[in-house]
């Protein structure tokens, strides 16, 4: 008899077990998000490259940070932060929320993609190393779609006008608009055409040949020049004096 009142028991048990897992599993799962709250210090929509609007809202928060949060459309509307313009359907930005407080559900925020780091061309990094330029920039102005070639003259030009690269950009932009009127020659007039310019300013060594092989820079090779000149004199007086060497030795 003890027997079955423990097996009973056992089976109560049981089933008491089962239907509190059974409860356990039926129950919806809550998640604890804490609601982004804030005064609102600006709104703007922002469109990307693939034709997607956002709204981004800056908000000032009670301890005193400054938080940006990106909004989907259809979430800044339900918001009251923008409208929709009845006509184009397109966001339009409601300037009387700004200084309003708000509070927004941080699972609607949109993250922001962490942009991917843009490879720098080998040949950019190469022109960069020589002239002192950031890499980056260099690979910006080939993005653009000049050539490693004109890059280079338009960094020889900024160092031979300017004594560095840093009008190089301005340069480049003058050869795509054709506008040269923001450059003076030696003789005091402007440039005509980007030959005329190359012609003016560049010096014989300003090529991409120096770059690759590494030598030196401008002040280096004027120093070279310089002598070579005197290599030259010295060898022509070097020359009269084995002339007049010779003389004397016919003379006996």
């Amino acid at each position: 008899m003890s027997k079955i009142k423990l097996l009973a028991g056992l089976l109560l048990v049981f089933m008491f077990l089962t239907a509190q897992v059974g409860m356990a599993a039926a129950a919806p799962i809550t998640q604890g998000t804490t609601p982004i709250t804030g005064t609102v210090q600006s709104i703007t929509t922002e469109t990307d490259a693939n034709g997607v609007t956002t709204v981004l809202v800056t908000l000032l928060e009670a301890q005193g940070a400054t938080q940006a949060v990106r909004l989907s459309v259809e979430t800044a509307v339900a918001l009251g932060l923008v409208t929709l313009d009845p006509t184009t359907n397109k966001p339009v930005v409601d300037e009387t929320q700004v200084g309003q407080t708000v509070e927004i559900d941080p699972t609607t925020v949109i993250p922001d993609e962490t942009p991917e780091e843009q490879a720098t061309h080998p040949i950019a990094a190469l022109i960069a190393a020589f002239f002192g330029e950031d890499a980056a920039v260099v690979n910006e102005y080939h993005e653009d779609g000049f050539g490693f070639g004109v890059i280079a003259q338009a960094l020889w030009i900024s160092k031979n006008l300017n004594g560095d690269a840093s009008v190089a950009g301005l340069i480049l932009e003058a050869k795509q608009s054709g506008d040269y009127s923001d450059f003076t020659l030696s003789d005091g007039s402007t440039p005509s055409n980007w030959g005329q310019f190359k012609k003016e300013v560049l010096q014989k060594k300003n090529n991409m040949g120096v770059i690759v092989s590494g030598q030196a820079d401008t002040e280096t090779d004027e120093e070279s020049q310089d002598e070579q000149i005197q290599e030259k004199n010295g060898n022509g007086h070097n020359k009269e004096k084995n002339k007049d060497k010779g003389k004397g030795k016919k003379e006996k």
